[in-house]
């Protein structure tokens, strides 16, 4: 079995996937501040719902962010937990980004708070330009360079059963757990 966390942008986001990549169950909350205190709970119900404990879960599939600073600790370091207890699991990372924008010809962008955003320029799964900050102002000059890119904004849209299942190949697979760290762009000090 495969478990999607994303707990990177003021949401929880759990996907269950079987071994013939069908989802089984998913479980989003969106809006969340407290994401730290439900992500666990969460998993561990939305396992029992089909029987399973967290040793049945062979592979975790996780997004780093960028995105709420503690929101993209939590799922992240669920993993490197789970990782660090039994190294057999298998850890696969995205950025939030290239989540919301794989198989698109897009701008993703995901609020960052105080008139800014996260931004990234993706083709087809293609990084045109790395995640980054952009401030609102300079959205406009930005759309003027890539005309035929559609912008998509804080998962507006999105299937994310779809998106996770569209990206399983763009993850990239961790081999050791100092390899699974967050992208944080805004700085905090």
């Amino acid at each position: 079995m495969k478990l999607f966390i994303d707990t990177t942008n003021w949401q929880l986001c759990l996907i269950l996937i079987n071994e013939q990549n069908k989802i089984v169950e998913e479980f989003i909350q969106k809006d969340t501040k407290k994401v730290s205190d439900i992500t666990m709970s969460n998993i561990v119900k939305l396992l029992k719902n089909h029987n399973l404990i967290l040793k049945d879960i062979k592979d975790f599939y996780v997004t780093k962010g960028p995105g709420s600073y503690t929101g993209v600790r939590v799922g992240l370091s669920i993993v490197k937990t789970l990782k660090t207890l039994n190294n057999e699991i298998n850890v696969f990372l995205i950025d939030s980004l290239a989540l919301q924008a794989v198989g698109k010809k897009c701008i993703s962008l995901l609020d960052a708070r105080s008139y800014k955003y996260y931004c990234g320029v993706y083709d087809n799964n293609k990084v045109i330009n790395e995640p980054y900050l952009i401030e609102q102002k300079d959205l406009k000059e930005l759309q003027k360079q890539f005309l035929e890119y559609r912008i998509i904004k804080d998962y507006d849209g999105i299937d994310f059963k779809i998106n996770v299942l569209n990206a399983l190949k763009q993850f990239q697979k961790v081999q050791t757990t100092s390899e699974i760290s967050p992208i944080y762009i805004k700085s905090f000090i």
